[in-house]
């Protein structure tokens, strides 16, 4: 019975290439890594055997399934922990506009809602601006109020 030991280098190749595709479809940040612990841990397997060298790449995706799973509850974890707050914050960009651009394009997008929207349609919008996380959900007529007077005023003013 093969086992890891026993495999062909050139199987090998193709099962990182293989698993570097697997980890990429599913959004992870360093499918390279992933793919290299997926192997890695499957190399140090000695006792591990199977029946047809076939199975090597069925093998390989079965432990890739739990190092994924391994690296959603690592990234999890590292989710909870503190921001630090001495570094940066990234500067704002809308569109190839950068900095103080930003503000003032803001200006001249709600100077034109005012003037060429309907006073109903300004005020979806202004309301949607002020809401936060502690507003009630809204319902849903108002949501498609606010939604067509958001297109119109991309429409008006080019915004895509």
């Amino acid at each position: 019975m093969p086992n890891c030991r026993s495999i062909p280098p050139e199987k090998w190749v193709y099962a990182h290439k293989a698993l570097v595709y697997f980890f990429t479809r599913k959004g992870v940040s360093n499918p390279e890594d992933m793919a290299q612990d997926t192997l890695m841990t499957l190399w140090s397997r000695e006792d591990y055997q199977f029946e047809k060298e076939d199975d090597f790449l069925k093998i390989c995706y079965g432990f890739a399934k739990k190092v994924l799973l391994e690296g959603y509850r690592v990234s999890r974890k590292h989710a909870a922990e503190e921001l630090d707050l001495s570094s940066d914050s990234p500067i704002q960009s809308v569109q190839g506009l950068k900095g103080s651009e930003v503000s003032v394009f803001l200006e001249e997008v709600c100077r034109r809602a005012e003037t060429e929207l309907q006073q109903e349609e300004w005020a979806e919008i202004r309301f949607a601006i002020h809401r936060d996380g502690r507003n009630h959900p809204v319902d849903t007529k108002r949501r498609v109020r606010l939604y067509r007077a958001r297109k119109k005023l991309a429409k008006l003013t080019g915004w895509h």
